[in-house]
């Protein structure tokens, strides 16, 4: 399947594909490319087809979630995140491994959050106040599991948050205006 990711830093994964011949293992390469694009495109209907019917998540580390269990909440979930803008991500993968069960990949994920979403009068990595008007580069590292079904279904994600996330850098008017809501600008 050809897919339209259009962050750089989901190119491992399509590396990844690409190379794979055991067509079990590139089956379950491509459903989780499927499941990244719809989750980036806010299209949860086909991100849903991409899971079993009771999706299980669960989230360790550097996090204060637990993840949801089942149909119902793994939506919500999904839900709250477009609606935040949060699923407009970049996960930069350093590593992607598959088998016949699993695809695991680890990297950073980046996203563009609004100051007012983060703590006021905080400061960036570079030293830059942060004030509720900007928009600031947001990271962390995470390993996700993703467990496969026999059927060829991701049966949950089992993420393991390696940090809280880091607030790096501010950006300018127009940097990276594929991360966080939609029209979001710094003033």
């Amino acid at each position: 399947m050809q897919h339209k990711m259009t962050a750089p830093g989901w190119q491992p994964l399509l590396n990844r594909m690409a190379s794979e011949t055991d067509p079990i293992r590139r089956r379950n390469l491509d459903v989780v490319g499927r499941h990244v694009v719809e989750e980036v495109a806010g299209n949860l209907p086909e991100l849903m087809k991409t899971l079993v019917a009771e999706p299980v998540y669960s989230v360790w580390g550097a996090s204060d979630s637990v993840g949801p269990q089942g149909h119902d909440e793994v939506l919500a979930w999904y839900q709250a995140l477009a609606g935040s803008g949060r699923n407009r991500l970049d996960y930069v993968l350093h590593r992607v491994v598959v088998d016949e069960n699993t695809v695991v990949t680890e990297g950073d994920f980046h996203y563009a959050f609004q100051g007012d979403e983060l703590e006021a009068g905080g400061h960036t990595e570079q030293g830059e106040v942060i004030t509720p008007d900007g928009r600031y580069l947001v990271v962390h590292r995470a390993v996700i599991l993703w467990p496969i079904s026999a059927e060829g279904l991701i049966e949950g994600e089992h993420i393991y948050a390696g940090e809280r996330h880091r607030v790096v850098r501010a950006l300018h008017a127009g940097e990276r205006p594929e991360l966080g809501r939609r029209g979001q600008t710094p003033a």
